[in-house]
């Protein structure tokens, strides 16, 4: 009988350590979403005002009121901020899991241009347009990472291969025109629809683009 009390009494004693912990965990993990969020955010402001060469990572501690060991716990340098941009755009295209996704039209997102479309839409509104803007602005440290993310979007879907073309060679050419749209449409304001522009580009890749129609929004 005292055996079984005293163990009874250690499992409780455990249990009770174990949700003390997982409460702990779920708290920090708040702090740190907040604390990531007001980094994005004081990004964003800050490349609202000038180009990214110019934003330093002292702007943003400043701008995000946090102190500089805490960005640094978040990210090495702020070529690693973008990169886990473009990381969790990506996961959300492919998994559906993102803490910053803004909201969007229901899409279908099962074949390519649906997944495309989806894309667009991020790359025009998720962290207030950033990410297109550096696609446009030709930022290489976000369009190296954006450009291997997006060849394994198209590698996954297989679409693009071509017989007698080597697969390497299809993949950098769909991945090179798809960025070369991304350009003129961030050029033009984002005017078109991302469904529209998905299947314009999916067309001409196709080589069956003949009329199709303006969705331009007003």
């Amino acid at each position: 009988m005292i055996v079984r009390k005293t163990t009874s009494f250690r499992r409780g004693r455990w249990e009770r350590r174990l949700r003390a912990i997982m409460r702990k965990e779920t708290v920090l993990d708040r702090r740190q979403k907040k604390t990531r969020r007001a980094i994005y955010e004081a990004f964003e402001e800050l490349m609202a005002q000038g180009h990214y060469r110019s934003v330093t990572v002292a702007q943003i501690i400043d701008r995000a009121d946090i102190g500089r060991s805490t960005f640094y716990a978040h990210f090495e340098t702020k070529d690693d901020l973008l990169a886990e941009m473009c990381r969790e755009m990506f996961d959300h295209i492919f998994e559906g899991v993102n803490e910053y996704c803004v909201t969007h039209p229901t899409l279908v997102t099962e074949n390519l241009c649906g997944k495309l479309a989806h894309l667009l839409f991020h790359l025009r509104d998720t962290h207030s347009g950033v990410c297109g803007k550096l696609i446009r602005d030709g930022e290489p440290h976000f369009t190296r990472c954006f450009e291997r993310r997006l060849a394994i979007l198209f590698e996954r879907d297989g679409s693009g291969v071509r017989e007698g073309v080597p697969h390497d060679l299809a993949i950098a050419l769909q991945v090179s025109a798809f960025i070369s749209a991304v350009v003129w449409w961030m050029n033009d304001d984002a005017r078109t629809a991302p469904e529209q522009l998905a299947t314009w580009y999916l067309s001409w890749s196709a080589g069956t683009a003949d009329e199709l129609p303006d969705v331009r929004m007003e």
